[in-house]
């Protein structure tokens, strides 16, 4: 990754380079952590198991979450690549130095919070992770799209805020349950299509809105693990599911498409 043009219009002061060091401190803080409480539980349960006591129609086969490994690949190469000084006069690490350096702390508290079963505190660490993420998304394509940034620069951010949002239904699926509120199974399934249709429109708008392929592709990769995981109890979730990681890729595709081709020549 390398800046584009933007070294005679921008120089990070040196609060914003503190910030890079503590976004870097909280994103390996945060896989650490990850890693740590997946192989020696405090409470002797890791996130597979106590996952498996909360099922939900939603919730993707446990291969799908071996995303973690690339979302967290990328967010420690990201993590070095802002430090480096080739980086200092790039204004997307500032931008999103305090979002990045929330959703870590807070996906980090979320990974202690759901082994202790604590789904009440779970779900405002997910929603703040979720915040956090869009700002910082938001801010890093803006700048991708202006050329301030080039693009890889925010592929991390893309990966991260897919998953989330997957995450981010499932865990209110779960708090909702737990809090007492439940519906016949018929209804549970209607409720599922209309979040499945939700994620599809989100995922089509923000990939031709910030024409970012990475997005989609994720949001994909989990409805292509619900498929997975319904498919023999719930066919008809299952299909549409399929179908919805069909278009998110070919959305995808169109928007990838549309990058690689050349500039049109004025006449």
């Amino acid at each position: 990754m390398q800046t584009l043009a933007t070294s005679a219009t921008y120089s990070a002061p040196s609060a914003a380079r503190f910030w890079r060091w503590l976004a870097a401190a909280a994103v390996f803080g945060c896989i650490l952590l990850n890693y740590w409480w997946n192989a020696c539980p405090a409470n002797g349960q890791n996130m597979g198991q106590v996952s498996a006591q909360y099922p939900t129609l939603l919730t993707p086969a446990g291969w799908a979450f071996s995303i973690w490994g690339l979302i967290f690949l990328a967010l420690a190469v990201y993590a070095v690549w802002q430090l480096l000084p080739a980086q200092r006069q790039n204004p997307l690490p500032d931008a999103v130095a305090a979002p990045v350096t929330v959703a870590s702390l807070a996906a980090g508290l979320w990974v202690v919070g759901f082994s202790y079963e604590l789904i009440a505190l779970c779900t405002v660490l997910m929603l703040t992770t979720l915040a956090a993420l869009v700002l910082g998304y938001g801010r890093a394509r803006h700048l991708v799209l202006a050329g301030s940034s080039p693009h890889p620069s925010s592929w991390p951010l893309s990966l991260f805020l897919g998953w989330i949002s997957v995450a981010t239904v499932i865990n209110v699926t779960i708090a909702l349950r737990e809090l007492g509120w439940t519906t016949p199974a018929n209804v549970s399934i209607l409720l599922s299509v209309v979040l499945l249709a939700v994620v599809l429109l989100l995922g089509l708008a923000l990939a031709f809105r910030f024409r970012d392929a990475v997005y989609p592709l994720v949001l994909a990769w989990g409805l292509l693990g619900i498929w997975a995981a319904r498919r023999a109890a719930v066919p008809e979730l299952s299909w549409l599911a399929l179908a919805e990681a069909v278009l998110l890729a070919l959305g995808a595709g169109l928007v990838l498409a549309r990058s690689l081709r050349p500039p049109r020549r004025s006449s």
